[in-house]
């Protein structure tokens, strides 16, 4: 059993007084003065005497050991402890030492513990504002931490969860041994889809600095906005795979009819003809890719300048006057106010009102009224084409701007469009720093309005 410093100094003391004791009795030869009453009192009054003594010299070491010891059991706690009244109980140099090194532990202490917590702050920060959803399990599959990313995206309510639990809920059949104990830099990765979204979960092991397993983070990403375009990448190629097959068939099937022969002049020149429909068709396909092409790549350099949108106008209601005619529309190009010149590529806005205003004849039946507006508001210019023709249905209006995507896909290939014409038309007013908006009821007609930046805008910009 250890004894403790108090108890040392006081047995060792009471043994030199003994031994001081006996020496001087030794010394006297008369035994009678050995047992004599005197000298035992003298024995007492030295033991009495060392007790005290031993008393003081204790309590001035083991005082500042104790409060030393408290302090450091309230650091041992976790919480930080500044240590004080401890120079007053010094009375040794080796006392002072002690306490000397107790000063400069505790104050590498706080500012080890203040920069830790400074780190755990910054990374507390960065989990909470990441887009993508961070869940930690200890080596008992409980959630130690989770971000407000990962309640959101994994639709959880802020409870206690545990790995079992969630993986039941996203219908996730893993174990977590299996991922405790995968090679270092592994992981398993699945995809799930909560609600309304698709998510990517990267289950990954961390570890100690012995590197012994301490849990798993689970990572969560959203998906969605990647799966929506991959699907339209597939859709757009399956388009354009179409849209090429279908005048390719044709070409083909009445090439090689005018190539077996037996035809008449007038067959001939009839198959003749359709092979051309279908390859300027083509032509018109591939020219429009390749002008969506560079409208992707940013290489579409605009030429812009100044000019008159309602001169413009005009000048489109004219070209597209005999369009109009042979499906006997009434087309008429209207100044509500006169706008100030535009700024923006004329050519590009000249294809804009023509694209337009050609649907607008080709979806309005034979004998309906097509109207351009020119006008100004809030110091923009606008042009807003009105007709009454067969409309949009209201759940198309959101996707009418995406490419080959088509309300009637059969009226549209058979009244020779592309599918991509309204795409380009965006592309064109948004790269001039413009504005289109689309409102339509089904029989009742279509509204297009599109406001473009005028001199005023410019000069400010």
């Amino acid at each position: 059993m250890k004894n403790s410093i108090k108890s040392s100094i006081i047995i060792s003391n009471l043994c030199i007084v003994v031994i001081a004791y006996i020496t001087t009795l030794a010394l006297s030869s008369n035994i009678t003065e050995i047992i004599s009453i005197k000298n035992l009192l003298l024995l007492l009054i030295y033991i009495l005497i060392s007790v005290v003594l031993n008393s003081i010299i204790s309590n001035l070491i083991t005082i500042p050991l104790k409060k030393i010891t408290r302090n450091m059991n309230i650091v041992a706690s976790g919480k930080l402890h500044e240590p004080k009244h401890l120079e007053e109980y010094v009375k040794f140099l080796e006392i002072q030492d002690l306490v000397n090194e107790y000063r400069k532990m505790m104050a590498l202490i706080n500012k080890n513990s203040f920069d830790l917590n400074g780190q755990k702050s910054k990374t507390e920060i960065i989990l909470e504002h990441m887009a993508d959803g961070v869940v930690a399990f200890n080596i008992s599959k409980k959630v130690i931490h989770i971000n407000k990313s990962a309640l959101r995206l994994l639709e959880l309510k802020d409870v206690d969860y545990t790995f079992d639990k969630i993986l039941q809920k996203l219908k996730i059949n893993l174990e977590f041994d299996k991922i405790m104990y995968l090679p270092n830099y592994k992981s398993i990765e699945t995809k799930v889809t909560v609600g309304s979204n698709n998510l990517n979960i990267v289950f990954v092991p961390f570890f100690s600095d012995k590197l012994s397993p301490m849990g798993v983070i689970m990572m969560v990403r959203n998906i969605t906005e990647n799966v929506k375009l991959d699907n339209l990448r597939k859709e757009f190629v399956s388009n354009v795979s179409h849209e090429l097959k279908t005048p390719l068939t044709s070409i083909k099937g009445y090439s090689e009819t005018i190539m077996n022969g037996d035809l008449t002049y007038k067959e001939i020149l009839k198959f003749s003809k359709v092979i051309n429909q279908e390859a300027n068709r083509m032509d018109r396909l591939v020219a429009d890719l390749l002008q969506l092409s560079r409208f992707d790549y940013k290489k579409v350099s605009w030429k812009k300048m100044m000019f008159s949108l309602d001169t413009l106008a005009k000048g489109v209601c004219e070209k597209m006057k005999y369009q109009a005619d042979q499906k006997h529309h009434k087309l008429e190009c209207i100044v509500t106010v006169k706008p100030p010149d535009v700024y923006a590529d004329r050519d590009a806005i000249e294809q804009v009102i023509m694209n337009i205003v050609s649907n607008s004849i080709k979806y309005t039946k034979d004998g309906g009224n097509i109207k351009i507006y020119i006008g100004s508001v809030n110091n923009n210019a606008y042009f807003k084409v009105v007709d009454n023709g067969i409309g949009i249905p209201e759940k198309d209006l959101d996707r009418i701007f995406e490419r080959f995507y088509r309300v009637d896909k059969a009226r549209t290939r058979q009244m020779g469009g592309t599918g991509l014409g309204l795409s380009i038309v965006k592309e064109m007013v948004e790269g001039n720093n413009g504005t289109i908006q689309i409102s339509s009821k089904v029989n009742q007609g279509t509204e297009v309005v599109v406001t473009l930046p005028t001199k005023i805008n410019a000069t400010n910009k």
